[in-house]
């Protein structure tokens, strides 16, 4: 079996650091920790869901001008841990106000 020896230390430590950033850069790329956005909304609307409706139906009447429906559904099952499809009667729903 071949014996490696290490010549220079400082070398040695700068490339186990590098190896360690590559490491956990990959890590977090792959995990989601990098992801800036924020999901703290300061103001909002109450909105009690009634028999038939939706998540999108609710979303037609509040989203903003500028932004498309399907992101303002994305955020709102986002901010509400709810799944767009499955919504019953008399849950409440908080519809962001941008």
């Amino acid at each position: 079996m071949k014996r490696y020896r290490i010549s220079s230390k400082i070398r040695f430590s700068i490339f186990l650091t590098f190896i360690a950033v590559l490491i956990l850069s990959t890590y977090m790329v792959f995990v989601g920790l990098t992801d800036a956005q924020g999901d703290t909304v300061e103001r909002y609307e109450i909105v009690s869901v009634s028999y038939g409706d939706n998540l999108w139906t609710l979303a037609k009447n509040h989203v903003p001008k500028n932004m498309d429906i399907r992101e303002y559904v994305y955020h709102v099952a986002k901010y509400n841990d709810v799944d767009p499809g499955n919504l019953n009667p008399g849950d409440k729903i908080k519809l962001p106000i941008y």
